[in-house]
């Protein structure tokens, strides 16, 4: 069942992601990083049906976690990305070629080898106060170095920045929703009084807003895959580390394959964003 819903929600968040970049690239240059970005994207109502497909996709992903771990969750959900290519090409002339079909199926076959090789496990979403505070101090420093380096840069340079920061974001709001979700068993007063529930909320308002800009800066290709890469691995080291789930993979062979499946998806996710589609270059029309 996790892994159906998490396809699902990969399914709703490439839809999402289409939906939103199209409205936030209308929007000016200056308006990056400002929430007064937010402000405008508030008013269409073409943006508002993507938030509304994210809403849907959140939902899914939390269901997910609920009966899943998050090192098997997370990765599933860049299946969105192959959905998200041809989408964002309808209505307008240009069309995915094999310079994008290659690097982003290189992108989910490597997710698919870490899952089910990597065969992920645990089934425990608590951690010391500690590993939580590190956990978000190297977010935060992250974040901030690549915001700086995207304040600099411009086009799809400037959206895969922006696209590895909101990755880094959503990877620690996927471990929060995990630890937010299983404290409903305790009843929905205890969650509000938990201090789980509201960082949950203030990383997703940083995360909307990085990922806003990152949709403003260039192509959906030049910063989606970046987000569906960062967020899965770096969610499912902070569930490692935080967690104690475990990647069951033994012997060699699994865990070269295991390896091989990250370097695919870190290949697959330059290679996109490199290609014609993402950096708007003439491509030669077929003979």
């Amino acid at each position: 069942m996790a892994i159906v819903l998490a396809l699902l929600a990969g399914l709703s968040y490439a839809s999402a992601a289409v939906l939103q970049q199209r409205v936030a690239a209308e929007q000016p240059p200056e308006l990056s990083l400002r929430p007064r970005l937010l402000l405008e994207l508030v008013r269409r109502p073409v943006w508002l049906l993507g938030i509304a497909f994210d809403v849907g996709a959140y939902l899914l992903e939390a269901g997910a976690l609920a009966t899943g771990t998050v090192v098997t969750v997370a990765p599933l959900l860049v299946s969105g990305l192959l959905f998200a290519l041809p989408l964002s090409t309808v209505g307008s002339p240009r069309r995915v070629t094999r310079r994008e079909w290659f690097p982003a199926i290189a992108v989910t076959g490597g997710l698919a080898a870490f899952v089910v090789v990597g065969s992920p496990e645990g089934d425990r979403s608590t951690a010391s106060l500690g590993a939580w505070i590190a956990a978000g101090t190297f977010v935060a420093l992250v974040t901030g170095s690549l915001v700086a380096l995207a304040v600099r840069a411009a086009g799809s340079r400037r959206a895969l920045y922006l696209g590895i920061a909101t990755g880094t974001i959503y990877g620690l709001t996927a471990v929060l929703t995990k630890a937010t979700v299983d404290l409903f068993d305790d009843g929905v007063l205890q969650v509000l009084g938990r201090w789980q529930l509201y960082a949950l909320l203030a990383a997703s308002l940083v995360g909307l807003l990085l990922n806003q800009s990152a949709f403003q800066a260039g192509h959906v290709a030049a910063s989606l895959p970046a987000i569906a890469v960062t967020n899965p691995v770096l969610s499912s080291v902070f569930a490692i580390t935080m967690f104690g789930e475990h990647l069951d993979a033994s012997g060699p062979l699994a865990v070269t394959v295991t390896a091989m499946s990250i370097v695919a998806m870190a290949v697959g996710t330059v290679a996109l964003a490199r290609s014609p589609l993402v950096t708007y270059e003439e491509v030669p029309a077929p003979a």
